[in-house]
């Protein structure tokens, strides 16, 4: 995310009502289906090949984000997509191109994306027309549709919206320190739902967030804040998210819509959950279960006995997860996706790491060095880091946000058991993120990156000692990036402010 202004449509009434409805952040994924189906279907699954096309073509391209493991795009392909009169309108009038987001997170950050689904409409020069998140009903996708396909004869009236930014840094001191975290206190004092124990409310914007925020209930407990609402969400979770009979967290529950379980179970929501729980265990010894059950459940289910690392997710089944206990043994879980990636993977290290720390327990500790070994053996490879591993291909290479969290978790890892030729592998990725940094703050010192990689970076360039070949400024440059915005997911600043007060503690 580069904080540049991006275009979306403007609608009727009705329709800005339905964008408001439907911007309902971190809403689930869509279907879970091969490349060759979608291709067998008329979309491109290559965004620069479907791109092309729209610009030889000359016609509007119907962009449309969807990942393997989630069970909302589930329902939007079968109860909108695929319905004759949208295929009819869509093959007509477009250039229908289907992304997996697993592969290509870095075009969800370009375009804004906040969750899944989501689609963007480009004009065949690749200008943004308009974007949206959620499952439309048919109807509604055509109404909009209509404003946007060339043949509708009247070009779309176009709008520009961007983040209304609440706090940024103004110095790197400990009084710029202390304005900023006060701003993000705030900011999640804005969102908390006391009636839910969770971070669940709406932005000022009206969006509704719904993930569970695990990094900022981490960061709130280091920090002895919120004492009750940290220990009181961390029960309110389990009960709400944990499966008591195949085991493993939920990704979330939408409370606006009757409590809608979004049944995919993630990798990363998993690990953090664990590490959280065990942190939370010094103040409840049913924590401590809780997270050892899931760190049983991402050895057993998660993890790949026969290559190492994890993968993605156990996907979504709704209808699965509905049936009685004895109808689910009967069934049998669901799968799990084959794909695993490298910044999940990443934050897997780190969270197993804690848990370990918390527990005691080394087996924990001896997977998160098997899980960064795995991500330096496959996934580094001629001098690139690759995003995504699917059945044995590697795809996605040298995305910003996969280095440093490698590097970070990677130092991590260091710290608690350090190994020589883990260290060698290391330093190389550094050196191929530290010339990419060096041209990004070169190039535009003021440009903007996302809290997340902003954190990253800053965190990773704390360790001077470990990687030599960042940029000296580049975790004070780093710093300079974080921002509360009026839409900032609470997880967001959260590496940032650790970066910080790590900055802090060695000045004299």
């Amino acid at each position: 995310m580069t904080g540049e202004r991006t275009a979306v449509t403007r609608s009727t009434p009705l329709l800005a009502l339905l964008g408001l409805l439907l911007l309902l952040f971190g809403q689930p994924a869509a279907a879970g289906f091969a490349r060759a189906q979608w291709e067998r279907e008329g979309w491109f699954t290559s965004f620069e090949g479907g791109l092309e096309r729209a610009r030889v073509s000359g016609r509007t391209a119907f962009v449309y984000f969807h990942a393997e493991w989630c069970s909302w795009c589930q329902q939007y392909k079968r109860d909108t997509l695929d319905q004759q009169r949208v295929r009819t309108a869509l093959a007509r009038d477009f250039v229908r191109v289907a992304v997996d987001f697993d592969a290509r997170p870095d075009l969800m950050r370009r375009f804004g994306g906040k969750g899944l689904p989501f689609t963007v409409v480009l004009s065949p020069d690749g200008a943004m027309l308009s974007r949206f998140v959620g499952a439309m009903p048919p109807q509604d996708l055509l109404d909009v549709l209509g404003t946007l396909a060339p043949a509708s004869g009247r070009p779309p009236e176009l709008t520009f919206a961007s983040g209304v930014v609440l706090h940024q840094v103004s110095s790197l001191d400990r009084r710029g320190y202390n304005a900023f975290r006060a701003a993000y206190l705030r900011h999640l004092e804005s969102l908390y739902d006391p009636a839910r124990e969770a971070l669940s409310g709406q932005f000022a914007t009206g969006v509704t967030f719904k993930r569970t925020s695990l990094l900022a209930w981490i960061y709130l407990m280091e920090q002895n804040l919120w004492t009750e609402r940290v220990q009181s969400a961390a029960r309110a979770e389990r009960q709400r998210l944990w499966d008591p009979l195949d085991n493993g967290f939920f990704n979330f529950i939408d409370p606006t819509r009757a409590e809608y379980l979004e049944s995919s179970k993630l990798l990363e929501v998993n690990a953090w959950m664990a590490a959280w729980q065990a942190q939370a265990s010094a103040h409840e010894p049913q924590a401590r279960q809780s997270a050892m059950q899931t760190w049983r459940y991402l050895r057993e289910v998660l993890w790949d006995k026969a290559r190492g690392g994890f993968f993605q997710a156990q996907l979504a089944d709704n209808a699965y997860y509905a049936l009685t206990p004895a109808e689910r043994r009967r069934r049998g879980a669901p799968p799990v996706d084959s794909a695993k990636r490298t910044d999940t993977n990443a934050q897997a290290v780190w969270a197993l790491l804690r848990l370990g720390r918390f527990t005691g327990d080394k087996e924990a500790i001896d997977h998160a060095a098997q899980t960064m070994n795995f991500l330096l053996r496959e996934m580094w490879h001629g001098g690139r880091l690759y995003h995504l591993w699917r059945e044995g291909r590697r795809a996605t290479p040298d995305l910003p946000h996969n280095w440093f969290w490698v590097l970070a978790a990677g130092a991590e890892l260091e710290r608690m058991r350090p190994d020589r030729a883990r260290r060698t592998q290391l330093v190389a990725i550094s050196a191929v993120a530290g010339r990419w940094l060096t041209q990004r703050m070169r190039d535009a010192p003021a440009a903007r990156i996302d809290n997340e990689l902003a954190g990253l970076i800053a965190r990773t360039a704390g360790h001077r000692d470990l990687y030599p070949r960042l940029p000296t400024d580049a975790r004070e440059w780093a710093l300079r990036q974080l921002r509360i915005e009026t839409e900032t997911p609470p997880d967001e600043p959260v590496i940032g402010l650790w970066a910080w007060e790590e900055k802090l503690r060695s000045l004299p």
